[in-house]
């Protein structure tokens, strides 16, 4: 494949379709713009990776014959086998695969990190067939001996198939077995496996942990047949990263401490880590891998790839040997000995392939061909062009060049960066002065910031320029300032945003009314014109404005036009009715991603398919990416609507050019384009019939059903104002619509007398047509068209016929309306109706202003009186009647008695048109779209040639939203070709079995450059030349910023994985795993199962559980395992002593005493774990029992059993879920599932309890019933009101709430329960409850006063949607619905009192910061409504209190409104909202620090940086926001993302110093250094990096920040500077500090009491929450309580001495342990205290050193 070419005709395309849609009017913008295109501003030239070759090792039987491997692994690994050749040969290996080998023969650990396509899982399997095989020579018991643990079940499912590759010509008798069990299988498969063991099992993390923990018979069994387990592969070893890493690396060593301490541990990876030396690499992932086994891999067992030079010279070749090849013609045909010692083979291995480096060939760094051809040219001496265009004929030549091996010497990819043009800009000055950008920036560089840039629009007609811009009065001065152009408030009728057009010479003239102004804005006062009073407001202002936007008569002439684009100042084009403004008047280009998405990849397909003659078919695909699943289902739409409408239109145009009589009718249309679809033909008929088999009647019938859905869409494809980025045929002048008979009625002079304008008579014949036409072609563009179909009954009927008989996209959809014919009348559409059927033709319509100009009537204008309102009429109806009596037009009456009239469809005639647009005014809108002009006509000759290829477009989605059956197929189809393109979200970036690829799409740049190694890397690996494109959203800064360099992504730094061992949450989660395996119990699929329901009022766990739980046994039994397991963690927890470990003993000792606290209390936690489940169901039940009493009561009303009715619903939909573990929506309360939701089991970083979507399925398979999941704060915008979920080609708009429980509600009413909430001003907490009339903020002590009151909240817990409609190419971007969110947190509270910790962060005794912890704090996400509601003070939506459905609201925009369900009876205003519990951190900054906007943005991402890097947490496992909002920064949030939590923010206020560190890594990761300990100024590191970079502060994910963050803001690292010197100073009880401590005081019992909280405070301890509590169940009344420890302190004075009261003492302390509580005894001996304090670091703090 020539990937030059190939690339090339794909950017011809893309340029074409880019530069289609802008028509510039001004030469020198025009100039600006068609240079940058023709240096390939937009598409710079690729970047040139070459797949290096890897040094070969011997071939498998070579091995054997050696004794290596078992003989029969000659037989099991072969390649290449096929029905013509069983055999196949044998597999040869490469040094590293080798080298893997003989690794794993040593038994020693290891990790292979290579490239894409390096042979990475034959390195594990071979080496594990080969062990097992030579293991079953002497025992054939059946065990599994290797687990495999993949990251994604697709892996797991391609593995499979490579085993069956190896191993499946066996048969039944297979050397070595292997199974899959990820919990897709069936029962009757878990049975045989678990009777019948396989080798091998393949599996996920999930699996394996459900295996490992739950207890029922099956996994028992399984579990046993895998002790003594050999092999334990991690694959894909990088994914592992952040908690779900440390999950997974805990899970691990609880596999090895339960089958096999010594265990084989075995790593597959690609780059984990791309700085440092090979060493520092290799000990980098090292490092990992020892972290995630918990054995240690040395640095010497981490295999990477072996590469090889493949030419011979040693050096690179002088200029004159160069300069000679150069000169010479490439071969045709390359001798493998000879390219090897080829000068230019030599000189591109060694500048694009390989570098030398540390002793080693690695890969070089990827060059564009534009810089190769630069250093050829410069090592040559030969011109750079000639150099180029050599290199490219070379490379291709190279790659058609075969090793001995048979593998391409020099395969390479070409990266492709595109940039989508999006808009230029321009100073205010005149054409030739102005400046003109394409860069965004806001100021002209060097002007001293008195140039603004300003934003051009052109209009669409005539390409005149025109600037958004808003007014300012700034100090009473004016001044005109650049915006965007949705960037409008909601007032239309507002002046202060509108346009400005620069008009020097004053070209336009606001005086002369009758030739500025359109029609419609004019009156007629006197025999002169004038404005109409209600369009005065909108008249143009001239205005004269400086280059800095300040209005002053020393500035440029212009006019500034108020509120939205009316019409063009230049060509007089008018726009009419609701529109955006983006649609009135276009920017460089009209694209958005998904239309460059599609016109990309559809161009790469129709190379492929049409052009290359190389690849084989089953190469013939693409497979594109995106980081959103949403997006990828939107995109698989767009492409489909995409390729349809290309079908549709170009079949039509093929058809009129071959119509018979050059035209087709109304009677002719459906079957000619029918012909020319090609479904005249037999092997055409799966494309469009349910059954293709069908004959006879059942065939005509299913045709006719297809003809009629052809002709309404032909007809509904003509009407006015559709799809601006997408003209139709007769937009771009290649159909024509003519009327039989129309010439002959304008010359039979008959008809032009006795008319009631009888002036007509006089008109000239030409003039008599274009009059004639003008009426018809508004009838018909408006739909006022008599045809059976565009009859409302007749579709009714053509729905049912397609719904029988078709598939889609041919089919009409099922919730598909229609659009029946209109009808013209020729007053004003009446009042006080629904009038969208109605097309009107009075004289201050668009058809009234075109009949009375004289583009219309020509010279004869002068023949008639002066047309106008009084006049209009008499026209209008005597252009009616004349067409009328020919038979054209023909009267209806519309209801109302209102009179009409409707074009009769068989006159109208379809004929081919010469391909020029038209410019008659008449035309509402033409386009001289080349793009589309040429496409249309190209593939309208490749259907009547027979060519099929646009029939094989068809694009799927592949994402987790989609069925894992589904998922599965669209793999093999893929695999296959026969679906070529597939667009999918990550799922597919890891190794998943697609065959050959040649071609990859990114529809953005992914977020980091190991995801874009993975991505690419899925392209080329058959040998063949490889093209990744790679999109880039003009507005997306993260996109931009890689544009601009496209090496940093592709050859970019790559971090190794993050894990934190040493958090105490997580140990806990694992070591109630192996009590819960230790108890032998099987949990029941639901909670209710194990509870006793009998007891409604506490619901205790039944006594047999409570029996087999709690007993000393267990805990004794997973002590003796959690300390194995704690053994393997030595390491990684040595830094938690002195945290929550203690130091005052040995690692080992505190390890112990943890360990025993933990266990002793792992039956309490177990059942404090199912609290919320019965929380629920308790209110579920109390609202079904409250609903049935009314309904069952005979005294209420139809209207309370109704609500009481719908209540009931919705508590009995809660119950399923409670009770329903089968249901696929249930899976969040199937035990385990829940046990790890609440933070008792392992997590693995899943979101907990989702909102969910219902998504209703659809006819014919296409999606089933099924409920999709978000995270909740995400959800709600996600799923918010009206909101458009793109799933499965359709889109579904979140119509209603699916209402949940209401506790405490009188459910005789259907008003719903709502919340109040009081928002403090300056922080953002939030007060409910108890605390919403506190005067006074609890958490910064500010007035509340001011702040947000929204008295209307309502949870949401899962919505519901209606399909609204297929997607279609209409889509850009996804919908998003502008929401005004609000982030709020409330402190937990327990017994009255808040739980938070409050704390200062203190340098040099003043404070910096305000600093508050709160576990379990409730973070709330409200959505206040619409951005854009007419009142802002008014929050909320409107909902339907009984069925849930979102309702009319007249605070939502007119775009919103027709999409709101009409006439509802029990309306009511909500603020939906979500809540979690997680725990936070407020970060208050003093008001000394002078931190503004900028400097808190910048201290915002620094130090949630530096916690990542401090606490090795992945970036999306911390939450930041600014609070109280984005527009108001006064304090930073942090809360833990991901479930459990990280645990970081704990170990944020455990340590004095903490602050410290983190802001001493912010300052170093944003490049500063320091000689002097951070006393002085800071050192800056990087003078690339001007504001920000992603080695720094900027991500993917902040982009939203982007323009507020600055790494070099000097208030911000003043900050950060004084952070470091800083130290934590934390109280206790909700308390700061010294209040805590005389509250404290106040309460204690003795001087002993008093005398300990000293020596806390001496020595930096934390403080107790509480002092004096009872115990009422045990009667005891500690010292002190430590509440989220459940930590009883007693100071035992003297009298605790006597042998009686000790006696006691022991066993109340024993009673309190066994339930659960910590107990912690101080003796009346002062000096024992430090030892005792020491050894509760989790609960008292370390130490102050």
């Amino acid at each position: 494949m020539d990937v030059f070419e190939y690339r090339d005709a794909v950017i011809a395309d893309y340029e074409s379709f880019s530069r289609s849609f802008a028509k510039i009017s001004a030469a020198d913008i025009q100039s600006f713009i068609s240079e940058r295109y023709e240096k390939g501003h937009y598409w710079p030239a690729p970047l040139i990776q070459i797949n290096p070759s890897f040094v070969p090792g011997d071939n498998v039987e070579a091995l054997v014959a050696k004794g290596t491997l078992h003989k029969e692994c000659a037989n099991i690994f072969r390649f290449n086998r096929s029905t013509a050749d069983p055999q196949g040969i044998p597999a040869g290996l490469h040094t590293h695969q080798q080298a893997a080998i003989g690794l794993a023969q040593s038994r020693e650990s290891y990790v292979l990190t290579t490239g894409t396509g390096s042979g990475k899982s034959l390195s594990y399997i071979l080496p594990i067939v080969d062990a097992i095989l030579k293991e079953k020579e002497h025992n054939s018991r059946p065990s599994i001996k290797a687990i495999i643990i993949y990251p994604m079940n697709a892996l797991v499912n391609s593995q499979l198939e490579e085993l069956e590759k190896f191993l499946g010509h066996y048969g039944d008798n297979k050397p070595v077995t292997y199974g899959r069990y990820t919990g897709q299988e069936s029962q009757e498969a878990r049975h045989a496996m678990s009777a019948n063991p396989p080798d091998i099992i393949l599996t996920n993390f999930m699996m394996l942990e459900l295996l490992m923990t739950r207890q029922d018979e099956i996994d028992r069994l399984v579990i046993q047949s895998a002790k003594g387990l050999r092999f334990l592969v991690l694959d894909e070893l990088h994914t592992y990263r952040g908690r779900q890493g440390a999950d997974v690396a805990m899970l691990v060593r609880r596999v090895r401490e339960a089958l096999n301490p010594e265990v084989l541990c075995i790593g597959t990876s690609a780059t984990m880590a791309s700085e440092g030396s090979l060493a520092a690499k290799n000990a980098a992932v090292a490092t990992v891998a020892s972290k995630l086994f918990g054995a240690q891999v040395k640095s010497e067992n981490i295999v990477t790839e072996t590469l090889q030079r493949i030419t011979t010279q040693d050096i690179k070749p002088t200029p004159e040997t160069l300069s000679r090849a150069l000169q010479q013609p490439i071969p045709s045909a390359f001798d493998f000995r000879a390219f090897c010692a080829h000068p230019i083979a030599v000189w591109v291995e060694l500048t694009l392939g390989l570098v030398w480096e540390e002793e080693r060939w690695v890969r070089a760094k990827p060059q564009n061909l534009a810089w190769a051809a630069e250093k050829l040219s410069a090592d040559s001496g030969l011109d750079q062009q000639s150099c180029q265009d050599y290199l490219r004929q070379f490379l291709l030549a190279a790659y058609r060049c075969k090793s001995p091996t048979g593998k391409p010497v020099f395969a390479f990819r070409l990266h492709q960066f595109i940039s989508g043009p999006s808009h230029a800009y321009s100073t205010l000055e005149p054409e030739g002065k102005r400046v003109v950008d394409l860069s965004g920036q806001q100021f002209l560089p060097g002007s001293n910031r008195e140039k603004l840039f300003y934003t051009l629009y052109f209009c669409r007609q005539c390409g005149q320029d025109y600037h958004p811009v808003c007014y300012e009065n700034e100090s009473g001065e004016g001044a005109l300032k650049p915006r965007g152009i949705d960037d409008k408030n909601n007032d239309e009728e507002s002046s202060d945003w509108g346009y400005f057009m620069l008009d020097p010479q004053r070209r336009w003239d606001d005086g002369n009314y009758e030739s500025s102004y359109p029609e419609h804005w004019l009156e007629e006062k006197n025999g002169d014109y004038r404005l109409r009073s209600s369009y005065k407001k909108f008249k143009p202002t001239e205005t004269f404005v400086k280059p800095d936007g300040t209005i002053d008569i020393q500035g440029e002439r212009g006019w500034f036009i108020p509120g939205s684009f009316r019409f063009c100042l230049n060509c007089g084009f008018v726009h009419r009715g609701k529109s955006r403004e983006a649609s009135r008047l276009t920017s460089l280009s009209g694209e958005g991603r998904s239309s460059a998405t599609t016109v990309l990849t559809i161009s790469a397909l129709r190379y492929l398919l049409e052009r290359d003659t190389e690849l084989k078919d089953d190469a013939k695909k693409l497979l594109g990416f995106t980081d959103n699943r949403q997006d990828a289902s939107l995109q698989a739409g767009h492409y489909n609507d995409f390729i349809q409408i290309l079908l549709l239109r170009s079949s039509l145009l093929a058809a009129v050019k071959s119509a018979p009589n050059g035209y087709l009718t109304d009677s002719l249309l459906s079957q000619a384009v029918f012909q020319s679809l090609g479904f005249d033909r037999v092997e055409e008929r799966p494309q469009y019939l349910a059954n293709p088999s069908v004959d006879g009647p059942g065939l005509r019938k299913a045709e006719e059903a297809l003809r009629n859905v052809l002709s309404y869409r032909l007809y509904f494809d003509l009407r006015r104002g559709w799809r601006f980025n997408n003209p139709n045929l007769e937009q771009l002048g290649l159909l024509k619509i003519e009327y039989e008979g129309l010439a002959d009625l304008s010359q039979d002079q008959r008809k032009w007398e006795n008319l009631k304008f009888p002036e007509l008579q006089n008109v000239s014949v030409e003039f008599r047509f274009k009059a004639l036409k003008a009426v018809l072609d508004t009838m018909r563009r408006g739909l006022c068209i008599k045809s059976r179909f565009l009859d409302a009954y007749q579709q009714e009927q053509f729905k049912s016929q397609s719904y029988a008989h078709l598939i889609e996209p041919w089919a009409f959809t099922e919730e598909e309306q229609l659009q029946p014919s209109c009808t013209m009348i020729l007053t004003s559409k009446p009042k006080g109706r629904n009038s969208y059927n109605l097309v009107t033709a009075s004289s201050r319509s668009s058809l009234g202003q075109t009949l009375k100009r004289s583009n219309v009537w020509g010279d004869d204008l002068s023949l008639l009186p002066r047309i106008n309102d009084a006049n209009y009429p008499d026209l209008i109806l005597s252009l009616i009647g004349v067409l009328q009596s020919y038979g054209l037009v023909e009267e209806v009456n519309e209801e109302r008695g209102i009179q009409g009239y409707q074009l009769v469809g068989e006159f109208i005639q379809w004929m081919p048109s010469t391909g020029v647009s038209s410019t008659d005014p008449t035309t509402p809108y033409s386009s001289e779209n080349e793009y589309f002009k040429n496409l249309y006509q190209n593939i309208a000759e490749f259907l009547v040639a027979g060519n099929r290829t646009f029939f094989e477009l068809e694009a799927r989605e592949h994402t987790a939203q989609v069925s894992i059956d589904k998922r599965e197929e669209r793999e093999k189809q893929f695999r296959e070709a026969t679906l070529k393109t597939l667009f999918c979200s990550p799922t597919m970036e890891l190794g998943v079995d697609i065959a050959s690829l040649n071609s990859v799409y990114l529809r953005n740049v992914p977020p980091t450059p190991a995801n874009y190694a993975q991505r690419s890397g899925r392209a080329g690996r058959s040998g063949q030349p490889a093209l990744v494109i790679t999109y880039c959203a003009a507005l997306s800064p993260h996109d931009q910023y890689f544009f601009s360099d496209p090496a940093r992504m592709v050859h970019g730094h790559v971090s190794p994985p993050t894990l934190d061992l040493a958090n105490e949450d997580l140990i806990a989660s694992h070591l109630h795993a192996i009590w819960l395996s230790e108890t032998k119990q099987a949990l029941p699929k639901t909670v209710n199962l194990m509870l006793d329901m009998n007891q409604p009022s506490n619901m205790p766990v039944l006594d047999e559980f409570d029996m087999q739980m709690n007993s000393d046994k267990v805990r004794s039994r997973t002590i003796e395992r959690g300390l194995d397991i704690m053994r393997m963690l030595v390491g990684d927890i040595a830094v938690a002593q002195g945290a929550w470990l203690s130091d005052e003993h040995s690692l080992e000792e505190a390890i112990s005493q943890w360990m025993k606290r933990k266990v002793n209390a792992a039956y309490i936690e177990f059942c404090d774990s199912l609290k919320r489940w019965r929380e629920l169901y308790a209110s579920t039940q109390d609202q079904m029992q409250k609903a049935h009493l009314i309904n069952t009561n005979p005294a209420a009303s139809e209207t309370e059993r109704k609500a009481a009715g719908q209540r009931y619903g919705e508590a009995r939909t809660q119950m399923d879920l409670l009770l329903d573990a089968h249901s696929d929506t249930s899976s969040d309360f199937s035990t385990y599932r829940y046990l790890a939701s609440q933070g008792f089991l392992p997590g693995y970083n899943f979101p907990r309890l989702p909102l969910l979507a219902y998504i209703q399925g659809r006819r014919g398979n296409i999606g089933r019933d099924s409920f999709l999941a978000r995270p909740r704060f995400l959800a709600i915008s996600e799923f918010g009101p009206l909101s458009l979920i793109y799933h499965e080609g359709s889109q579904y708009r979140v119509k209603k709430v699916i209402l949940g429980v209401r506790p405490e509600q009188s459910l005789d009413q259907p008003g719903l329960v709502k919340e109040e909430a009081r928002l403090c001003p300056a922080c953002g907490y939030g007060h409910f409850h108890t605390q919403l009339e506190d005067e006074l903020c609890n958490a910064c002590g500010s007035p509340i006063e001011g702040g947000k009151r929204v008295s209307n909240l309502y949870r949401i817990d899962n919505v519901s949607t209606k399909r609204a409609y297929r997607i279609t190419c209409d889509e850009e971007e996804r919908q998003r619905q502008g929401y005004e969110m609000q982030t709020t947190v409330q402190f937990h509270q327990t017994d009255g009192c808040l739980r938070v910790t409050q704390g200062e962060l203190l340098s040099q005794g003043s404070r910096l910061f305000t600093v508050q912890y709160a576990p379990t704090a409730t973070v709330w996400r409200l959505n206040l409504g619409w951005r854009r509601r007419k009142n802002p003070s008014i929050y909320g939506f409107n909902i339907d209190a009984v069925s849930g459905q979102w309702s009319a609201d007249e605070q939502a925009a007119q775009e919103n409104s027709d999409d709101l369900a009409q006439g509802e009876n029990h309306v009511e205003r909500i603020t939906p909202y979500v809540e979690d519990r997680r725990n936070i951190l407020i970060l208050r900054p003093e008001a000394e620090l002078k931190l503004d906007e900028h400097a808190l943005a910048t201290l915002q991402y620094a130090l949630k940086r530096g916690i990542e890097e401090e606490f090795q947490i992945e970036e999306a496992e911390l939450v930041v926001e600014p609070l109280p909002s984005r527009d108001d920064r006064n304090t930073i949030l942090f809360y833990e993302a991901s479930e459990g939590g990280a645990g970081v923010l704990t170990r944020l206020t455990s340590s004095k110093y903490a602050f410290a560190s983190i802001a001493e890594r912010a300052l170093r990761i944003c490049h500063y250094s320091t000689n002097d300990d951070w006393a002085s100024v800071p050192e800056d590191m990087n003078t690339d990096c001007d504001a920000g970079c992603y080695r720094c502060l900027l991500s993917y994910y902040n982009q939203i920040d982007h323009k507020l963050i600055d790494r070099k803001n000097s208030e911000a690292v003043n900050a950060l500077l004084k952070l470091i010197h800083s130290e934590l100073k934390v109280g206790a009880g909700s308390k700061p500090y010294t209040e805590q401590e005389d509250y404290l005081k106040q309460l204690s019992g003795s001087s002993l009491e008093s005398a300990f909280l000293n020596h806390l405070k001496t020595n930096g301890h934390r403080l107790p929450d509480k002092a004096q509590v009872v115990i009422e169940k045990f009667r005891t009344r500690p010292d002190f309580i430590y509440s989220d420890h459940n930590a009883a302190i007693y100071i035992d004075g003297p009298h605790h001495e006597m042998p009686q009261r000790q006696k006691l003492d022991e066993e109340l302390s024993r009673r309190l342990r066994a339930h659960g509580l910590t107990v912690i005894r101080f003796p009346k001996e002062r000096e024992r205290w430090p030892s005792i304090l020491a050894e509760y670091p989790d609960i008292f703090g370390a130490a102050t050193k």
